[in-house]
């Protein structure tokens, strides 16, 4: 009496499955899953191979960090039958880079590759190579936290993001730390000193190594707005005054920290790295150090000397007061002239500070570039064991 109707059953169910499979008229089809089986990126023996599936596209390239590391100003691509896009690049030192695809000339990010680099210039998709450098890693040491605080900001009218690192024991202790703001490029976010520098892991490095001082580090949005860019002189001179009266208050009553200027730092990266040197040297009764990593800061000798008026009045005064400033720049690096030119201004002024102007080309022969991360995360590992000494 019960073979029926589990036959009954069995029947049902093959029948509601097969409904299931067959989409209704007019119903929505999730474009994926005419997408074949592969991995998006591909490492063997220092070879990275790329796949992109596009299969109605004419012409498929990679562009990108990875490639101007590579020495390259892009990488063609060769489609398959199933019309997986594929192309290999050698001579790639093992990093983290990042990479976007050129779809008959149109900006395309990696659907298949869930590491994604946003900003407001465009978004960009990451790899990290085996064998990458051990500075970086995240190795089985104390490990801080980073942690997204929302704050409210007056002057920019909204509520706003802060990126804040803490230290291994923090949580668990009463200490007070110095504090390191940590500002990012023009094509990245707040989290962007995370995401793509690493810096959490390389600050868990060096304190693991006793390199550096347990610091806090802030890393707070460059940009007034996330998604678009306004004219540069303007969004520095609001996010000045942001971190000034807002962002660094904010700081000082959220956390333990030592809120006097020998015990803070500002630091940053191309367009941060601009205005590391412009809000650090302009108010160095908040700032005692300051450093600039590739800094975007472009201007003739006399807007200098009104822009940093203050600094270069008393030589004298100035360099008993600031306790660290330092650029950094590869010869290889677009903005070199720049530091170039800044270096030159404080020296005339009298001023005291280190240039490093490095040259990587054993590191990286035939790159087209220096102005990229993995530099950059060096830059990082070796400045802050300079902090707070």
């Amino acid at each position: 009496m019960k073979t029926p109707l589990l036959l009954s059953l069995a029947t049902a169910l093959v029948a509601a499955v097969a409904y299931g499979q067959t989409p209704r008229p007019g119903a929505a089809v999730d474009p994926t899953e005419a997408v074949p089986a592969f991995n998006p990126v591909e490492f063997e023996d220092g070879v990275v191979t790329f796949h992109m599936y596009a299969p109605q596209a004419k012409n498929v390239e990679v562009r990108g960090e990875a490639i101007t590391v590579a020495g390259k100003s892009s990488l063609p691509m060769s489609r398959d039958d199933r019309g997986v896009w594929s192309a290999s690049l050698s001579g790639l030192r093992p990093d983290g880079y990042t990479y976007i695809y050129m779809v008959d000339g149109a900006p395309t990010v990696d659907q298949k590759n869930t590491g994604a680099k946003v900003g407001p210039r465009g978004n960009n998709n990451r790899f990290l190579m085996p064998g990458y450098p051990e500075f970086h890693a995240d190795r089985p040491v104390p490990h801080g936290k980073v942690e997204i605080n929302f704050y409210p900001s007056e002057l920019l009218k909204e509520t706003r993001r802060l990126w804040i690192y803490t230290p291994p024991g923090y949580s668990t202790g009463s200490q007070k730390y110095p504090v390191l703001y940590l500002l990012h490029g023009s094509g990245d976010l707040e989290g962007g000193w995370v995401e793509e520098g690493r810096a959490n892991f390389i600050l868990d490095n060096l304190l693991a190594a006793g390199k550096a001082k347990p610091m806090i580090i802030v890393m707070p949005r460059g940009h007034v707005m996330a998604d678009s860019q306004i004219d540069r002189e303007k969004n520095n001179a609001m996010l000045q005054q942001a971190l000034y009266a807002e962002i660094v208050p904010y700081v000082d009553s959220h956390y333990r920290t030592l809120a006097d200027r020998n015990n803070r730092a500002i630091m940053g990266l191309s367009m941060g790295g601009g205005q590391a040197l412009r809000f650090g040297l302009q108010n160095t009764n908040l700032f005692a150090s300051v450093i600039g990593l590739s800094p975007a800061i472009r201007y003739p000798e006399e807007t200098y000397k009104k822009m940093f008026a203050d600094l270069v009045a008393n030589p004298e005064k100035t360099n008993l007061r600031m306790k660290l400033l330092m650029i950094f720049c590869g010869t290889k690096d677009h903005l070199v002239d720049a530091s170039d030119n800044f270096d030159r201004f404080l020296t005339a002024s009298l001023i005291k500070h280190e240039y490093r102007r490095t040259e990587y080309e054993p590191m990286w022969p035939g790159r087209r570039d220096d102005h990229t991360w993995p530099i950059w995360r060096m830059n990082l590992r070796d400045a802050a064991p300079l902090l707070f000494r």
